[in-house]
């Protein structure tokens, strides 16, 4: 063979390494793309889960306030009625009672923007009843 054939030989089987190579890194970072990707989307996966059990105590939490909110109302409905329509009268200790029962509720409801105008009214006359 010539020199011209060997260099030519010689050029053909660098080129062919490099391709080699080029093959293997090109293997490499498709591996590690994909092995990002399958991370991310591990990630993706716990996080929509977090999402889906915040979610879930969040419903639950309302439900729970909600039901807090509707048994203080009924024992202050309760009270005021007894005291407006059975008694027509309310000890001193009885109007401090509600009285104070009424403001915890009146902050509860301001904390959760919630109306509760006919609590205010029936507590309002509660406390216009003469003393028993």
């Amino acid at each position: 063979m010539d020199q011209a054939t060997i260099s030519i030989l010689v050029q053909a089987a660098g080129l062919a390494i490099i391709a080699w190579i080029q093959k293997v890194a090109d293997a490499k970072m498709d591996e590690a793309r994909a092995d990002t990707e399958r991370k991310r989307q591990t990630e993706a996966e716990w996080r929509d889960s977090i999402d889906h059990r915040l979610d879930d105590i969040e419903g639950k939490q309302n439900r729970s306030i909600g039901i807090q909110a509707t048994q203080i109302r009924s024992d202050i409905v309760h009270k005021c009625h007894r005291y407006l329509d059975d008694l027509g009268k309310a000890s001193t200790e009885e109007k401090e009672s509600l009285h104070d029962e009424h403001e915890q509720y009146s902050q509860f409801c301001d904390d959760l923007d919630l109306e509760n105008n006919f609590i205010d009214n029936l507590v309002e006359r509660v406390m216009a009843l003469p003393e028993r």
